[in-house]
């Protein structure tokens, strides 16, 4: 299993890098920077292939999206080839070795923390957010239409199409099983995997080499403090699952360099390509999830205020006098346009939905400590600090603005600023709403994205370190490029060491206390979390045991049987999962259609009730699937029943109720005949 694992994830790399570099060598990218940019294209030109697919009515799959894609960009390359007279750099030795550092890197801290911590290539992770993001990976398999603007789960209980959803990373699943046929929930799993340990670093390798290209010692300080911080990419991976904001932030650092690349070069002179990137950009960002445009947004604000302020001071057009040659003047009225511009995308209709949302998940800080959670990158209870990283951030901060480049420490100071606010209690929604709105108000997303911003900037902190440390000690000062790798290697020890001594569960009803003594490091801490969340040895939402009755009960049914089932129950996943043809694949029922809604209420009744019958006829139930027969509702006290049952957060008595019709069938109800049974797990077919 571990074998195609791996050739899954080399396959995926395949996928996502090859078409996407040669759309980046046409636009004359030398080839390091071309290859780490590479999905920006490829995941755009997927989209719009699969866009056009849909209108026509016409099947995806590996062979109509990657090769007509291909064709297209190798056909660009190779004009753009012709047109440049065949030369084309291909980036120079040192570039190689750098994006391949961060690649290491990004590897052994993702194989540590992620592939490491799985209960196997087929682990899964039982959390509200996945019922989703599996089953419309699922439906997509199934039916071969990947289109971001009709995107279902397929289950026949919903009333309408979803419609619109950020859907690159089911798209790019589904390509994957689409090229490999391997299990989905493998797939799924190296999918993360590529995106985490391959994408991320390289994308961020583009974004170092763009913001430091005559600073190699920074450059190569970037590919330790890439993965440094805890919590990007990882809680992704553990909160909800975030998979469409996984692809989508995985991809952020390259579209930001592309962009300043090309500001940098002259836009007068580049406008052509300027624009091929900004719309792939842009449309990559629709595609994988819009968070990343605003983050983004963040992060070039400044650079483009800073650059406007430098063209001002050093123009000869404008007079001595000008106020504009006034660096704070500039910055005042970039501020306030950035306002304006910022106000303008709340009050967009298409974003009131995200904008709005009222999250007060995780609003349990006073602002001392919403301050000191956001100084120690703190998000767990139980989550070590990060001080050592944290105080190289601080110091790359003062040397960054020693070297008048203020603008770069602006964007993760703006977003610490923003997890606080999203911590504390006292914080005001207006307030968290202007703030973060266009990252739900989530604390999970907001320090991601503060994490992406201090990358740099602690790169240029472990460097103006070492510079320090040359003029200090008379040996460090005779091998400065030693001195450098040897502060490297101590951070590295000190901020990735493998340690976590888990504390003591506790029986108290109070809520758990954020701040509390640990022992071990962030990273530790991840991979404990990870393991615990992907582990089949204790019980799950979706148990191990649960998911072999459902594989034994799919191979038993008729090709295409309809299976009505309780979907707190766990089932919600046995679709997504494992291919079982399930009416209902979400918990919630606030939009399902009037059949559904006598069948979940009264399908115990369909011996004697002409409605229920009429309405099993009309959805073509054939049978119903029980995981947990027998449980008590009033004991549900999510996450953990006192019976020993494990429930998504999201179930409680009301909504286990909501199935009473499927929770009343028995062995001796009559109108249903026993297929198959295993402790609390049933399988019946409707007479």
């Amino acid at each position: 299993m571990w074998g195609e694992f791996f050739a899954c994830m080399a396959i995926i790399v395949l996928a996502l890098y090859g078409p996407g570099v040669l759309a980046f060598r046409a636009l004359r990218l030398d080839g390091s920077l071309a290859l780490a940019c590479a999905p920006l294209a490829s995941i755009f030109g997927y989209s719009i292939v699969a866009l056009i697919y849909d209108k026509l009515d016409a099947p995806c799959s590996w062979v109509t999206i990657l090769l007509p894609l291909a064709a297209v960009y190798g056909a660009a390359y190779i004009i753009s080839r012709l047109m440049a007279g065949g030369q084309q750099g291909s980036g120079s030795k040192l570039s190689w070795l750098l994006l391949g550092a961060y690649l290491v890197v990004g590897l052994a801290v993702c194989g540590y923390v992620f592939i490491k911590s799985l209960d196997g290539p087929l682990s899964y992770y039982c959390r509200f957010d996945n019922q989703t993001h599996y089953a419309l990976a699922r439906h997509f398999i199934d039916t071969q239409s990947w289109s971001t603007l009709d995107t279902w789960s397929g289950a026949l209980s919903e009333t309408s199409r979803t419609g619109y959803y950020p859907a690159a990373w089911h798209a790019t699943a589904a390509l994957a099983c689409s090229l490999t046929g391997f299990d989905p929930a493998l797939v799924f799993n190296a999918l993360n995997a590529t995106l985490s340990g391959i994408v991320f670093p390289a994308s961020s390798y583009a974004l170092m080499r763009v913001l430091f290209p005559n600073r190699t010692s920074v450059l190569a300080a970037g590919a330790v403090t890439t993965m440094s911080f805890a919590c990007l990419p990882w809680v992704l991976l553990l909160k909800g699952q975030l998979l469409a904001n996984l692809i989508s932030f995985a991809i952020t650092p390259a579209a930001i360099a592309l962009i300043i690349r090309y500001a940098e070069n002259g836009l007068a002179r580049h406008w052509p390509a300027f624009a091929i990137v900004a719309v792939m950009s842009l449309g990559d960002f629709v595609f994988a999830h819009p968070n990343g445009l605003f983050t983004a947004v963040v992060f070039l604000a400044p650079y483009f205020i800073h650059q406007a302020a430098l063209a001002c001071k050093n123009s000869k057009r404008l007079s001595e006098r000008n106020p504009l040659r006034k660096t704070w003047v500039v910055w005042t009225a970039g501020a306030l346009a950035a306002f304006a511009l910022w106000q303008a995308m709340l009050y967009a209709p298409p974003l009131q939905a995200v904008v709005l949302y009222n999250n007060t998940g995780n609003l349990n800080l006073t602002w001392g400590e919403s301050i000191w959670a956001a100084l120690g990158l703190s998000l767990y209870p139980d989550q070590p600090m990060q001080w050592l990283v944290m105080a190289f951030c601080i110091v790359g901060a003062v040397s960054l603005v020693r070297q008048k480049r203020l603008w770069l420490v602006l964007p993760s100071l703006w977003m610490l600023i923003v997890y606080a606010a999203c911590r504390c209690t006292e914080a005001s929604y207006t307030l968290r709403t202007f703030l973060a709105g266009f990252w739900y108000s989530d604390p999970y997303r907001i320090l991601c994205c503060a994490e992406l911003f201090l990358i740099p900037v602690a790169a240029a902190g472990l460097v103006a370190a070492a510079r320090w440390l040359t003029k200090q000690v008379p040996f460090a000062g005779a091998h400065p490029r030693a001195t450098q790798l040897l502060v490297l290697a101590a951070f590295s020890i000190g901020n990735f060491f493998p340690y976590y001594v888990a504390p003591p569960k506790s029986d108290a009803t109070e809520p758990e206390p954020h701040f509390v003594s640990t022992v071990g490091t962030a990273f530790g801490f991840m991979h404990y979390l990870t393991t615990e969340g992907y582990t089949e040895a204790e019980e799950q939402a979706y148990s191990a045991e649960e998911r072999d009755f459902v594989e034994r009960a799919r191979n038993a049914l008729p090709a295409g049987a309809l299976v009505i089932n309780q979907p707190h129950d766990g089932s919600t996943f046995a679709y997504g999962l494992d291919g079982l043809n399930t009416y209902y694949r979400h918990i919630d029922v606030g939009s399902d259609a009037p059949e559904s809604q006598i069948l979940r209420s009264s399908l115990d009744t369909i011996a004697t009730d002409a409605e229920v019958q009429e309405a099993a006829r009309k959805t073509g139930v054939d049978y119903v699937l029980q995981l947990d027969q027998g449980a008590d509702p009033s004991e549900i006290d999510a996450p953990e029943s006192t019976d020993g049952r494990t429930w998504l957060l999201q179930t409680d008595e009301s909504s286990w109720r909501n199935f009473d019709g499927i929770n009343r069938i028995t062995d001796e109800t009559p109108g249903f005949e026993l297929v198959m049974s295993e402790g609390d797990m049933r399988l019946y077919r409707i007479l």
